[in-house]
């Protein structure tokens, strides 16, 4: 895993900001994304060392190195920071761990680290609140099971995309339903428009169940919300995932 380090010029910045002047109840938050991925057969050893760094960012403390970990079925090891501005990103989250363990060590558990992967990249990704459904007494609390829904559609589109998915989250909220959704939305680094939409579950097996109670108290007026979500989209995806806590990092005044 490679440290991310962007030198953004100001367009950028205002090209993100243009790009989210949608209408919505909060402000999206933005992230960090650095994505490695792995070769099947390297996966144990993978493991082993980021569960290392994990344990030695926790030893040590790190205050601005805080990370959380999604392992993807199909090889992906994504590491996902919380940042507040474009200007965190001149900011070197390992810097304090380099300080405490050594040039030596550290040069050496990014050695082999990148000896498991051919592939990775950086990029940006917004949580869209305004368009997340989080019902009152609903949770992902110790359900770390993902799936990620894609929806890629092209930019012409994004008002109109902005509104359908807004629609779905109105026709969730109509119907009462208890499972809530979280919504994403690409950025700085993505080479396509999407959304993502984020199902958090115990396993795959309840989060099916629960899309199977969804579509029974939807009926046709959800069937048509959801509909005019896909009619706009470029093309779809979707993957399984795990969050990784045993490969994560959060300080502990966090």
């Amino acid at each position: 895993m490679k440290t991310l380090k962007f030198r953004c010029l100001p367009f950028l910045t205002l090209l993100l900001c243009f790009s989210f002047t949608f209408a919505q109840d909060k402000a999206p938050s933005m992230f960090v994304v650095h994505t490695d991925h792995v070769k099947f057969d390297k996966i144990p050893e993978y493991e082993a060392i980021a569960k290392e760094m994990a344990e030695l960012m926790a030893k040590h403390q790190i205050k601005d190195g805080h990370y959380t970990t999604i392992s993807v079925e199909d090889g992906r090891y994504v590491y996902v920071s919380p940042i507040s501005s474009m200007a965190d990103l001149d900011k070197n989250p390992m810097g304090d761990l380099y300080e405490k363990v050594g040039e030596e060590k550290f040069q050496a558990m990014f050695s082999k680290m990148d000896e498991c992967y051919d592939k990775h990249h950086d990029n940006i990704v917004y949580h869209m609140a305004g368009l997340s459904y989080m019902p009152e007494g609903y949770s992902t609390q110790d359900k770390n099971y993902r799936e990620y829904h894609f929806l890629y559609y092209a930019p012409r589109h994004s008002k109109e995309m902005n509104e359908a998915m807004a629609g779905v989250k109105k026709m969730f909220e109509s119907k009462g339903i208890k499972n809530g959704y979280e919504v994403y939305h690409s950025g700085f680094g993505d080479d396509e428009t999407y959304y993502m939409v984020s199902i958090a579950g115990s396993d795959a097996v309840s989060i099916a169940q629960g899309g199977k109670s969804n579509n029974e108290l939807m009926g046709d007026e959800g069937q048509a919300a959801l509909y005019n979500v896909i009619k706009l989209a470029s093309r779809y995806d979707q993957v399984e995932a795990n969050m990784r806590p045993d490969l994560s990092y959060l300080p502990s005044n966090n």
